[in-house]
């Protein structure tokens, strides 16, 4: 299939699964009750900080904006990766930028992935927007576990030849092909840095070209920009790359790349 064939394909399907995602949440939220239960218990493994440490540790970061401070009191304690999972996820929690369901999916789902620490890390801080921005990271990841893809890393450092050193924001296995994701969370009205979206881009054919065949790159927006000049920008930009441009919630994001799985 022609590339061009194929984005077309993308923004429809797009389209239709978001007209159907009243449907799609209706169902999943009983999924997600099944899915929920027996999954490993957030603060219950062995070595977890007390409760008290959780809630000390989040009104250091709250009142003093200072995570490298509290990341340098971890890493004095020594502890272990799943421990320090735990406890950032546990701090997010304890910030309510997750709920503790959620929270222990991804917990289940994502503990020991490369990146999932250090991005979790990164949500705990105070600044919003990067808050928001490495979350959508995180459940992007979290989505394509449940649907049977491997999560090879988030966050992964990479040497673009651009940007000297930057990261893939995901990057993902399924059906012998690998998926790397530079996932933006832009509401419909943001005016869109095209300048960044293009490095970004560009960084995305470097790693395909730096590792060979079965690399489909995703480039991926949580919605539509409101502006349908900037729409056609960017799809222009994606398609003379080579890149495969959706847009989406998570969820809806990672149906569209399985489909990429099976028809590339």
């Amino acid at each position: 299939m022609k590339k061009i064939s194929v984005s077309i394909f993308l923004i429809v399907m797009a389209w239709c699964y978001c007209s159907e995602s009243y449907a799609f949440w209706g169902t999943s939220k009983k999924m997600g009750q099944t899915a929920i239960k027996g999954i490993i218990q957030l603060g219950k493994i062995e070595g977890a900080l007390p409760e008290k440490k959780i809630v000390e540790l989040t009104e250091m970061i709250q009142k003093a904006g200072d995570i490298k401070k509290v990341g340098k009191i971890l890493g004095e304690m020594k502890l272990s990766d799943d421990i320090l999972e735990d406890t950032y996820m546990r701090i997010i929690i304890q910030q309510r930028k997750i709920t503790r369901e959620e929270a222990e999916e991804i917990f289940e789902n994502l503990r020991g992935v490369k990146g999932f620490r250090t991005t979790l890390s990164k949500v705990s801080g105070i600044s919003d927007v990067k808050s928001v921005g490495h979350l959508n990271e995180i459940r992007i990841a979290n989505n394509a576990s449940k649907n049977g893809f491997e999560v090879v890393s988030i966050g992964e450092i990479f040497q673009d030849g651009y940007k000297q050193i930057t990261d893939i924001d995901i990057l993902l296995k399924k059906n012998g092909k690998i998926f790397p994701i530079e996932a933006k969370d832009y509401s419909s009205g943001t005016m869109i840095p095209m300048d960044k979206f293009r490095a970004d881009m560009d960084t995305l054919v470097s790693y395909k070209n730096q590792n060979g065949k079965n690399i489909i790159p995703i480039f991926s927006i949580t919605h539509h920009p409101d502006n349908p000049a900037t729409r056609v920008l960017l799809e222009k930009e994606a398609e003379r790359r080579g890149i495969q441009l959706i847009y989406g919630n998570p969820q809806e994001q990672i149906h569209l790349i399985n489909q990429l799985s099976e028809i590339l």
